[in-house]
């Protein structure tokens, strides 16, 4: 019976110790026929294991370990020209910060430092590094080193991560940023002795993963070797878990972390109920404009198996802490340049639920940075994704996660820009009431007052879509409801389906319709004309079955004049 590998990244201990390996060793083939790759993925993906299985494979000190962890999967079968022939130069750039005790330059050099050691060390190399001052330095010593061997086989540089480090410099103008990257600056000058070594010199081949291009781009002829393989159709599922490959890992048996020799085997009924919660919070990501085939994050799907396999009982947050997640991520792309564009891009994101735009092959953030480029960063960190092609792209938000991690940036930029703070108290005091109660008054006293204090008073579009969008702002900041606007039903659309979430203590859920009437058109006769409708379209919304079977159902129309609302009524 299969373990849960959460966390893990050890392709030996993996296959070895009995965990779960979805099998992705066939795209090694592929992989081999380019030289020098990139390959650029959201954090956890799955880029390091795919390394370390690389690794495995092509180290030729591993051949007497080929068919013990090969044996079952597509390589074994399949195998290639190059198998076993490499020393592997593995470098990870994932830990590197920028503190105050060790700044990046300080950071990179001892990382390099240490992996060129543990390289020297695994194959028993007869190479000094001297005393090198940067980590160009002690490359460009090592790989002078391995050449004056004139060994039989040459270096396979793997290396992880390799944007990390500097991709928390993206804020401001890029300055800082740009100050590493270009000539003269110490990342460069390190890529550079990659490139000069590469081809005939003692550097073959290179694999290396990443979150965003922008790093690479902005060393210009540092280096300009590598072939980006991120949005080609063939590798489009390499990271992550495809629709199949989750099916079938639901139907798998596991044993129980918590008590040893107990076998759990999902039912068809939970792997359904499972499977929904997958795709509709994990699913969504489409890498290539020419393929069809969306990938699961496969760290939240083994996240979720650990947490829900020992007791049956889904974890208390579908976000695992460890992504790490938030709005500050977008808050510093969108801050590096041209902030009230990219606030309007991020809007519209929000309100149309879709952006038009194309995915940039190369960045120049000290000549330009237009909505383009902001999309392509986004869609890199994993906040877009391709919802569909033809003249330009349509992007999308890939998950409800997702989404709700941009609400939850809105709030805090409207609120930033409006020099206004909700209190937070209240918020939770109006959320733990909707749940425990089935009441929203507080939730919508707390939506006018937002409204009172962030929204511009001329603004002629003003409808209930914007009242809409602060209620569901408010409710991001829970993870026990999952909040749905424009509600397809049989007859209709409703405004605002809160529903319990998997993980959730709510007792009730909520249909709430809105209405919206101008200040200045408002009467009585108006106010009682728009709860009439309003009461029409939920008793239409009801005769759907997948809301008049959930019996903690609770049904209100709610109608504003201008920001303040004038009437709430329960169905």
């Amino acid at each position: 019976m299969l373990k849960i590998p959460y966390g893990l990244c050890d392709f030996e201990r993996i296959r070895t110790k009995n965990f779960l390996y979805v099998d992705k060793t066939r795209f090694i083939e592929m992989v081999e026929s380019i030289d020098y790759v990139l390959h650029l993925r959201p954090r956890r993906f799955g880029k390091s294991l795919f390394i370390d299985t690389l690794d495995y494979y092509y180290d030729l000190e591993s051949e007497n370990k080929f068919d013990e962890l090969f044996k079952g999967l597509y390589i074994h079968e399949n195998q290639t020209p190059y198998r076993h022939k490499y020393y592997i130069l593995r470098l990870d750039f994932s830990g590197i910060q920028n503190t105050a005790s060790e700044n990046l330059e300080q950071g990179f050099l001892r990382r390099v430092t240490i992996d060129a050691e543990i390289f020297i060390n695994r194959y028993k190399l007869d190479i000094q590094l001297g005393d090198a001052n940067s980590a160009s330095g002690v490359l460009d010593s090592l790989l002078k080193g391995f050449r004056a061997l004139e060994l039989e086989h040459k270096i396979y540089i793997m290396i992880d991560e390799y944007d990390h480090f500097t991709n928390s410099l993206l804020t401001g103008d890029g300055v800082e940023f740009l100050s590493v990257l270009q000539r003269g600056g110490f990342v460069r000058s390190f890529y550079e002795v990659i490139k000069r070594n590469a081809g005939r010199g003692p550097v073959e081949r290179i694999f290396m993963t990443g979150v965003m291009s922008v790093t690479l781009d902005s060393m210009t002829s540092g280096f300009n070797i590598a072939t980006n393989i991120t949005t080609i159709k063939d590798f489009s599922d390499m990271m992550g878990f495809t629709t199949t490959e989750v099916q079938e890992l639901l139907k798998l048996s596991y044993t129980n972390s918590r008590k040893v020799g107990e076998i759990v085997q999902l039912t068809n009924d939970e792997q359904v109920q499972i499977y929904d919660i997958f795709r509709e919070n994990y699913n969504g990501y489409l890498f290539s404009e020419d393929s069809s085939s969306k990938v699961f994050n496969s760290t939240l799907i083994i996240y979720y198996l650990q947490h829900y396999l020992p007791h049956r009982v889904p974890p208390r947050s579908l976000v695992d802490a460890n992504l790490n997640q938030s709005g500050a991520t977008i808050e510093s792309i969108v801050g590096l340049k041209n902030q009230e564009q990219n606030y309007k891009i991020i809007e519209e994101i929000i309100n149309e639920k879709k952006v038009g735009g194309t995915l940039q092959h190369f960045f120049e953030i000290d000549k330009r940075f237009d909505r383009n480029d902001l999309i392509t960063l986004l869609f890199n960190i994993g906040f877009l994704t391709i919802k569909e092609s033809g003249f330009t792209i349509k992007f999308e938000a890939p998950n409800r996660i997702i989404k709700n991690i941009y609400m939850q940036f809105l709030g805090e930029m409207v609120q930033r820009r409006h020099n206004y703070k909700l209190d937070t108290s209240k918020q939770e005091c109006a959320v733990e009431q909707v749940g425990e109660q089935g009441r929203i008054d507080a939730l919508t006293a707390l939506v006018s007052d937002f409204l009172m204090h962030t929204s511009n008073r001329n603004t002629l579009k003003f409808d209930e879509k914007y009242i809409k969008l602060i209620y569901k702002i408010l409710l991001s900041s829970t993870e026990q409801f999952i909040v749905y606007d424009e509600f397809p039903s049989l007859q209709g659309y409703g405004d605002l389906v809160i529903l319990k979430a998997p993980n959730s203590f709510a007792k009730y859920e909520l249909l709430i319709e809105l209405k919206y009437i101008k200040k200045s058109d408002t009467t009585d006769a108006e106010i009682e004309k728009e709860l009439g409708s309003g009461t029409s379209q939920i008793e239409k919304y009801m005769k759907d079955e997948r809301l008049a079977t959930r019996d903690a159902l609770k049904k209100f129309v709610v109608v504003f004049s201008g920001f303040e609302p004038v009437r709430l009524l329960e169905l």
